[in-house]
């Protein structure tokens, strides 16, 4: 053993004896002396203990505030499902105000009828609707909704009936263009799986000073369709060996077409 060692250990020896052998008031006054001699140890170490409850603390505020992070997420998607039923609802009730206004100022009689099946190999060419014979639906009647022309009625049962849409490529309209003499035959084009066909005037004058964005109307030729009725709008015009032809988006979204009206007859 080291003799500092030992020094130390003989040197504490004797403090602890004076110190037993002291009176009382000197033994306080030493006492008072080593306890603020040792004084920042004990700092130190509340220091660190209240460092170490501080973290404690803190760790148990963080989980509360987790609780709480992870309940307004809960809330929020709550708000925004109910907020996105709400928009649903409000475009729904809209769409049926413009039908209804539709068929109050329309100089037709307008039968509602809904879309009942529709099959995915012939879903530009056909559908079925809930009305028939019994609610005085008879074939060549024209079908529509508020926003135009979507075809008409082909095969008819006593509730039920089945309509040709106006992309099919055998169903054959008349049609003017505005702000032109121009009048063609619009058709349905072959269409894709996946996206909904382009309609197509032919027939028309190669000369024809057709843009983009002109709507196309019915022309009343034929006895079928009334004239006036909107079908859709130029998308494009080309110039062919003997005619012009020009392309047009249908005015109803013919893939989601959900409501109809089928015209019974003049009011």
């Amino acid at each position: 053993m080291k003799s500092t060692t030992i020094a130390a250990l003989g040197i504490f020896g004797i403090l602890v004896v004076l110190t037993l052998l002291l009176p009382h008031t000197q033994k306080q006054q030493m006492q008072g002396a080593l306890f603020q001699l040792i004084s920042p140890v004990l700092r130190t170490g509340a220091s660190v203990q209240q460092q170490l409850n501080g973290v404690s603390g803190g760790l148990k505020h963080l989980d509360e505030l987790e609780q709480e992070n992870k309940q307004l997420k809960l809330d929020n998607e709550q708000l925004r499902a109910t907020n996105s039923l709400l928009k649903n609802l409000e475009a729904e009730v809209n769409r049926l105000n413009r039908a209804l206004g539709y068929r109050e100022h329309s100089s037709f009689n307008l039968h509602p009828a809904r879309i009942i099946t529709r099959d995915n190999s012939t879903w530009w060419n056909t559908c079925t609707i809930d009305r028939g014979s019994k609610d005085g639906i008879a074939a060549d009647m024209a079908v529509v909704t508020e926003k135009g022309l979507v075809g008409k009625v082909t095969t008819v049962g006593k509730d039920i009936a089945a309509v040709l849409l106006i992309s099919d490529e055998s169903l054959h309209v008349s049609a003017t263009i505005e702000g032109t003499q121009e009048q063609g035959i619009v058709s349905g084009t072959r269409a894709s799986t996946n996206f909904a066909p382009d309609l197509r005037i032919r027939f028309l004058n190669k000369m024809a000073a057709l843009k983009p964005g002109m709507k196309v109307f019915t022309a009343g030729a034929g006895g079928v369709f009334p004239s006036n009725l909107l079908i859709g709008s130029v998308k494009d015009f080309k110039v062919k060996e003997v005619e012009g032809i020009a392309m047009v988006t249908a005015a109803v979204d013919l893939a989601d077409v959900q409501d109809v009206f089928v015209i019974t007859g003049q009011k």
